[in-house]
């Protein structure tokens, strides 16, 4: 009898890792001037909003990866328990939203560099071409990306908390929760930085005892990712002290020049750059491979199947880097490309939730009302994004809609 060899299997530390690495990307170098911007003494209160929208989508989508194990997220996942319609909006909403990702990641990498140049639409273009030879991230690399990150950020942590926060920067409107519009707007834009903790409810078996290591991988990454950026936001606060001036958007560069001024501007810029590239190569192989999925089911046209030797669906990577320059270049910048991808990765977990509350009595694994909550705030959170993201995206959003079930009738006339 011929046996299959077994899965190479992750252990709880690392499928840790890979949580952490994905989370801890390009998004942590940039919300926190954006979000005092729109919160002021509420940014504690937005940051505890968006850390809750992550821990119930991430709840979501580990109990539908434990029943489906189709590629393709959410999008798989309500093409098995919702219309397809549904399905449909999440996958597109996946790909133009991680889309504005990769213009944005792209955008902070040209912010740290050499800012007023086009080298953030040069830097998509030159990780497209490497992606197209099938460059994968290992549990390795993550783990290389996740020491590199944390380390920095706790070194920064660090030397804003023995150099002394000015206690003047802390007033007691941060202790008193207030829903307004600016705190949700704010909620969602540090949502941003929370991207790619649902990653590990995905690795399914290839989890040791994925059913006890998976939700404990969620848990312990989040938390831990959680517990810095308070650290951060409590050590930017205290030392930046935006109350007097604006919170500048290189905020590490701005601290450690106040905190650690020995510390050499080019090893930041060198920690966000590999933070950076990292994410856009695996947004890009991501996307791409959401985008084939879609076209296997006839809901994006057939050629975006297309791989090449390397097993690259090199079409569809092709599209979404001119999508993700097209942004770039569109001179809007990080704020409100952030506030599009916020936008549509909100709906799409939003209709993960609904997915969750489709499922059979059989497949459930957690109380129905953590969907219900998830879904609740994911709305709440998407309808507060700033900027022109809820209107525009809505309006495209609704224009593939269109265009898909148009071909689909015509498609069925004939």
């Amino acid at each position: 009898m011929v046996t299959s060899k077994p899965k190479q299997q992750l252990s709880l530390l690392g499928a840790v890792a890979i949580g952490l690495a994905s989370m801890l990307g390009a998004g942590v170098f940039f919300v926190w001037s954006t979000a005092w911007d729109k919160s002021h003494d509420q940014i504690f209160i937005a940051l505890l909003i968006a850390g809750l929208v992550a821990s119930l989508n991430a709840a979501s989508v580990y109990q539908l990866a434990s029943n489906v194990s189709r590629a393709g997220g959410v999008y798989a996942y309500a093409r098995v328990y919702l219309p397809q319609s549904f399905s449909f909006i999440a996958g597109f909403a996946f790909v133009f939203g991680k889309i504005a990702s990769i213009a944005a990641i792209a955008i902070i990498i040209e912010m740290y560099l050499l800012p007023g140049t086009h080298i953030a639409s040069a830097v998509v273009i030159t990780m497209t071409i490497l992606n197209l030879f099938g460059i994968n991230r290992t549990a390795l690399m993550a783990a290389i990306l996740a020491l590199i990150t944390g380390v920095f950020l706790l070194f920064s942590i660090s030397s804003g908390l023995t150099s002394g926060l000015s206690h003047e920067a802390f007033t007691i409107g941060m202790l008193q929760p207030s829903l307004s519009l600016d705190t949700l707007s704010s909620a969602s834009i540090i949502f941003f930085a929370f991207a790619g903790y649902a990653r590990v409810a995905t690795l399914g078996d290839e989890v040791k005892d994925p059913k006890k290591n998976i939700p404990r991988a969620i848990v312990i990454s989040l938390s831990l990712v959680l517990g810095l950026y308070l650290l951060i936001t409590v050590v930017l606060v205290g030392v930046l002290n935006p109350s007097n001036e604006p919170m500048p958007s290189a905020v590490f560069e701005a601290l450690l020049s106040r905190t650690a001024s020995w510390f050499p501007p080019i090893l930041i810029d060198g920690v966000v750059v590999a933070a950076s590239l990292g994410s856009i190569l695996a947004l890009l192989a991501g996307v791409s491979r959401t985008a084939a999925t879609m076209a296997e089911d006839s809901e994006l046209p057939k050629v975006f199947e297309k791989r090449n030797r390397f097993g690259a669906p090199w079409l569809a990577e092709f599209l979404i880097a001119l999508g993700a320059v097209i942004l770039i270049e569109s001179q809007q910048y990080t704020q409100w490309v952030i506030a599009f991808s916020s936008f549509s990765v909100l709906l799409y977990y939003a209709i993960g939730h609904l997915s969750v509350l489709a499922q059979p009595r059989d497949q459930v694994r957690q109380p129905k009302f953590l969907a219900v909550a998830g879904f609740l705030l994911c709305l709440l959170l998407l309808v507060c994004v700033p900027g022109p993201a809820v209107g525009v995206s809505s309006g495209i959003l609704l224009a593939a809609w269109l265009v898909r079930t148009g071909l689909r009738r015509r498609s069925v006339s004939k």
